[in-house]
């Protein structure tokens, strides 16, 4: 299961559609229109993909690994930088590994709004 961090998470700056929202391939992230957070709509229905987690600009979401994968309370925390993943995980008993994943072939990039445009 995705967790979102709401004191990480920045709502990418005002976009009406957010990245986690737009790359989850289940569709099953939807926006809160009362305080425009991401939320995750169907949790159940979540398969780890870890889209949402990779595409993230600021980190704030965390993928829980089921008990049968890990310990109860473990955690995997993804970030990209081009070409490479890099991938936190974190213990319940305090144990930290990192390691990091090039991609090999080709990415797609999603395009931009016109919210998350980079200014020159």
């Amino acid at each position: 299961m995705v967790k979102i961090d709401y004191k990480v998470c920045n709502r990418c700056e005002g976009a009406k559609e957010k990245r986690c929202q737009r790359i989850c391939p289940g569709d099953l992230i939807g926006v809160n229109p009362e305080d425009d957070r991401p939320v995750v709509l169907y949790p159940e229905d979540c398969w780890a993909c870890t889209a949402c987690v990779k595409d993230c600009p600021v980190a704030a979401i965390t993928l829980k690994l089921p008990f049968q994968v890990l310990e109860e309370g473990d955690s995997l925390r993804a970030t990209a930088k081009g070409r490479k993943t890099s991938w936190v995980l974190e213990g319940t008993d305090g144990k930290k590994e990192e390691f990091e994943i090039t991609v090999v072939g080709a990415i797609r990039e999603l395009p931009l709004q016109k919210e998350e445009k980079l200014s020159d």
